[in-house]
């Protein structure tokens, strides 16, 4: 009896052991670019990898398209570099602090992506979340950080006061954005800086809003320099201002009508990639702006008056 509990026990070890040795992968494209990029040696799809295998990955990972919807396992892959993963449907949050060694992660265009964690990735200098459902993201500890994007993403708030490096950011049309801190330190550095079509983003935070560098950054028109939370604040109430113009109907067909409070107004419309595909002068009161010309989809109209700047979604069917 006593010999054959012993052997059980060696079993149930030998199993543990066994099980140890391997790395989850429940996303079958995500096992299968392992296995075509020759990352996973077991050659079928089984739902896992050897860890060591996973471990002794090095480079980057570019899986570009290839239909993934979950990353589970990437946290085994600690030795890689570099990590580019766009045009997939990943649907799956991600935790990348275990692969302490990437220097650039790339999810442009991971429309569904809920969520990504960096945390401690030091050496990181390079993040694109282009077109993402991420709506906050910690890059605290990011500290070596250069570049950023999170153009036409769904951020609600962005605080890069931690990142003294960073040269360039990008969160055009990232509509949802209300908050953004780049009281870092190296806003004389920064060299390409894009938050137009922000409508949300009535204060920029920067070290000093007389820094001449700042001329060179592209805004949206409702969005201000300041450098504390009083002065914005303060901006926050004298904003209140009436609406001058009224668009309608949204969603469109063949046209748009803007009532104008303005004598002298104008609307330029812009589609998903910041491209201008339509302008028009508007006089006060009804005007109707053509639109069978655009193609179904989303685009941004900028409504623009003498002392007024608004920016709408626009629907066309």
């Amino acid at each position: 009896m006593k010999k054959t509990t012993y052997l059980i026990a060696i079993f149930i070890a030998f199993q543990n052991l066994s099980f140890g040795q391997f790395t989850a992968i429940p996303d079958t494209n995500f096992e299968q670019a392992l296995i075509t990029f020759g990352y996973d040696s077991n050659g079928t799809p089984d739902g896992q990898i050897l860890t060591s295998e996973a471990n002794a990955a090095t480079g980057a990972l570019s899986f570009v398209g290839q239909g993934i919807m979950d990353l589970t396992g990437i946290e085994a892959f600690i030795n890689i570099d570099g990590l580019n993963m766009s045009y997939n449907p990943i649907n799956v949050a991600v935790d990348l602090s275990a692969n302490t060694l990437l220097t650039y992660v790339n999810f442009e265009e991971c429309n569904d992506l809920p969520g990504l964690t960096l945390t401690n990735l030091t050496s990181l200098l390079n993040i694109n979340i282009y077109g993402t459902a991420v709506s906050t993201l910690d890059v605290s500890t990011n500290t070596a950080l250069t570049d950023f994007n999170a153009r036409n993403g769904s951020l609600t708030s962005l605080d890069l006061s931690a990142n003294s490096s960073i040269v360039s950011v990008n969160v055009r049309s990232c509509l949802p954005l209300a908050s953004l801190d780049m009281r870092n330190g190296n806003n004389a550095n920064v060299t390409s800086f894009d938050s137009t079509f922000d409508t949300n983003l009535l204060c920029i935070f920067v070290d000093d809003s007389s820094e001449p560098n700042l001329a060179t950054w592209a805004i949206d028109g409702g969005s201000n320099f300041v450098e504390s939370e009083a002065e914005c604040s303060t901006l926050s109430v004298a904003s209140h201002h009436e609406i001058v113009f009224d668009l309608y109907p949204n969603p469109a067909t063949d046209v748009i009508n803007i009532t104008s409070k303005s004598q002298n107004g104008s609307i330029e419309i812009y589609n998903i990639t910041g491209k201008q595909v339509l302008s028009k002068n508007l006089g006060l009161g009804k005007n109707t702006v053509n639109v069978t010309q655009l193609k179904s989809g989303v685009y941004l109209a900028r409504l623009v008056s003498d002392s007024n700047v608004e920016t709408k979604k626009l629907i066309i069917n």
